[in-house]
């Protein structure tokens, strides 16, 4: 009489780890197979795909190809030489989420872009994946692109604006890491090319490139400008340019610009230096009447000295003697001390506050 002796199947199948592509298994050896030949088949699939399978002559295994995040069906069975299979023993498992970025470093920011980068998840080398990324200032929608890199510049912002980025692992499935995230502030861009475009007397005109990346964002400029030893004047424009109108003559000017943004920030400063133009001299001086001991003159007050102060100095000497200096703040002066049928030279100049002269100018007359 023949007994038909049933193949024992694998005892006490264990999953032992899982990680995020891999899973190991061990399994305790079937009763009764230690003079016998055997091996053990494996075989393992996710939901929708046709099984893996592979062999093993030791009581353990680890699968290494599997997806992140994904449940798997594994089945073991022992196997005779001559082909017999035991009945399956089956076990599942889930391989753990899939990793995100790492390390997601801002390595560069400038007016217009930023470079980041980061270290690419553990246990990828072999698992099809790229990287997408997210970003956005206040109040926007998100830009999102995608990079099969471990990094990326971000090429399209806006100056002096803050914004959100955000990184996460897709796979081919299209499941995604959880995301790692990370503000950057871009550099306010100081104004460009900045000109001195005319200069007189009392004004100077001044121009400026609009700084680059700043078509979206609110912004307006504040210009400072002071001649030695005195405070700063402080002004502010919404346009590219300028004119100051209330500067003294012949006088050096530093001459700041910056940008400013709505929350008070500031750019870094640009800076310039003028010279106004020199202290006009009186004009059309003229004498317009003279008796034995007097004289009247005249002239016009030199153009551009409207808000200036100034007044005028009058010098007059007959030859041989010392002048005789005299000032007025009017356009007229009447010279009441002269001798008659005498030939006198007169000079007139403009005077500053400071002290500063024009040049004379002269006229001569005979009482």
């Amino acid at each position: 009489m023949y007994f038909s002796l049933v193949l024992p199947a694998p005892d006490q199948l264990t999953v032992d780890s899982v990680d995020t592509t891999s899973a190991a298994f061990s399994w305790s050896q079937p009763p009764g197979l230690d003079q016998t030949q055997h091996h053990y088949q494996i075989s393992y699939r996710c939901p929708g795909t046709e099984p893996h399978i592979t062999t093993t002559s030791s009581p353990s295994i680890t699968l290494s190809d599997l997806k992140p995040s994904t449940e798997y069906s594994v089945t073991v069975c022992t196997v005779l030489e001559n082909g017999e299979q035991s009945q399956l023993v089956l076990t599942t498992l889930t391989t753990t989420i899939i990793p995100a970025p790492d390390q997601l470093t801002v390595d560069s920011v400038d007016n217009t872009s930023a470079a980041i980068s980061w270290s690419q998840p553990p246990g990828f080398d072999q698992t099809q994946h790229h990287y997408q990324i997210s970003y956005h200032c206040p109040g926007t929608e998100p830009h999102i692109t995608t990079t099969s890199s471990h990094s990326i510049t971000l090429s399209d912002l806006q100056g002096g604006t803050q914004y959100s980025v955000t990184v996460c692992t897709v796979l081919e499935n299209r499941k995604q890491s959880q995301l790692v995230s990370t503000t950057l502030t871009t550099v306010l861009p100081a104004p460009d090319q900045l000109t001195v475009d005319s200069v007189d007397t009392t004004s100077a005109a001044f121009s400026w490139s609009q700084p680059p990346g700043l078509d979206q964002t609110q912004h307006h400029y504040q210009i400072s400008y002071r001649c030695p030893g005195t405070e700063p004047h402080i002004t502010t424009t919404s346009s590219p340019s300028i004119t100051l109108s209330d500067l003294k003559p012949s006088t050096e000017y530093s001459v700041t610009v910056c940008t400013v943004l709505e929350n008070g920030e500031q750019s870094q400063l640009v800076l310039t230096t003028l010279t106004t133009t020199i202290i006009p001299a009186p004009d059309q001086l003229t004498v317009d009447s003279v008796d034995n001991t007097s004289a009247a003159i005249s002239w016009s007050q030199p153009p551009g000295f409207d808000q200036t102060q100034h007044h005028y100095q009058i010098s007059y000497h007959c030859p041989g003697t010392e002048p005789h200096i005299t000032t007025t703040s009017s356009h007229s002066i009447t010279l009441s001390d002269l001798q008659g049928g005498t030939q006198y030279s007169v000079t007139v100049c403009t005077v500053l506050e400071n002290r500063k002269q024009s040049q004379l100018v002269s006229t001569t007359l005979t009482t």
